[in-house]
């Protein structure tokens, strides 16, 4: 058993795809085993530059496991689908559109090893805003010692933290850190480059929500690492050392929006997996 397993879904981003896999590929860190989910109208295994990067990561240490799926459900029956399919202590959730740098999942497994925390991501930066500074949206709100249980409601000044993940906020905010140095920060939530401790996020449920979920909906993480967050704690690093391949999403219906969020689950699944928990995180 590998001592993490790579969740990567994927629809109909071929190069952005590739991208991806190039990231994987090049990373120190090698005891992996990649599964990917691939609901491309073209499987994807199909192309020699796939099959490539997939042989590199196994000459690398790792292995790969290939599942090609109808596309019925939507992205959280995917999450919930790889997921099964894993066994690893430690599961990264990957998007199709994010390069990683080559450090990027060592420096994920060190933090969650040592914070015991249930979630540490690497927010990917959009660098078409390179130039665009937005001063006021780059606040950040440091961890002081150890990463702590905490409750983020929605509406909360809490919630506000989502504005460091719009556009390159993060990666400018992360400019004014001495070289080589890293720091874990506060969450909302986070997307696209996730390390979840495989235990916590079952005994939450993980993603079994999904038949309660239109075909085309969001929301889906922000909902399950609000309920780690209330258990265990939840943070990200910063730098990323992750971008964004700004390609056009792949999750929304023909008018452009989602049918349906799954953020309306968040009373009820409160009740269910974190009943004992304050506004603050504190156990009661």
């Amino acid at each position: 058993m590998s001592a993490i397993d790579i969740l990567l879904p994927t629809y109909n981003r071929l190069a952005s795809f590739i991208m991806t896999l190039s990231g994987i590929a090049a990373q120190s860190f090698t005891d992996i085993n990649l599964i990917v989910a691939d609901q491309s109208q073209e499987p994807t295994l199909q192309h020699q530059v796939v099959q490539t990067l997939r042989r590199v990561i196994e000459a690398r240490g790792g292995s790969v496991a290939w599942h090609e799926r109808p596309q019925i459900h939507g992205i959280v029956e995917q999450r919930d689908f790889l997921l099964k399919q894993s066994s690893a202590p430690h599961v990264l959730y990957l998007d199709d559109d994010v390069f990683m740098e080559p450090w990027v999942i060592e420096k994920l497994l060190t933090v969650l090893q040592a914070e015991q925390c249930a979630f540490v991501g690497a927010f990917p930066a959009g660098l078409s805003h390179r130039d665009d500074r937005r001063p006021q949206q780059e606040i950040v709100e440091l961890w002081e010692g150890p990463v702590r249980p905490e409750a983020v409601d929605p509406g909360s000044p809490q919630w506000e933290r989502w504005q460091l993940h719009r556009a390159a906020n993060l990666y400018h905010a992360s400019q004014a850190l001495p070289p080589g140095t890293y720091r874990l920060y506060k969450v909302a939530w986070i997307a696209s480059c996730i390390l979840y401790d495989r235990q916590k996020l079952v005994d939450i449920g993980g993603f079994s929500f999904w038949p309660r979920l239109p075909r085309y909906h969001s929301g889906e993480e922000v909902l399950v690492q609000n309920l780690l967050m209330r258990r265990w704690g939840g943070c990200a690093i910063m730098p990323s050392g992750t971008y964004y391949s700004q390609v056009s999403t792949t999750v929304l219906n023909e008018a452009g929006t989602v049918d349906g969020h799954a953020l309306d689950l968040l009373p009820e699944m409160i009740e269910r997996y974190a009943p004992q928990t304050s506004r603050t995180g504190a156990r009661l």
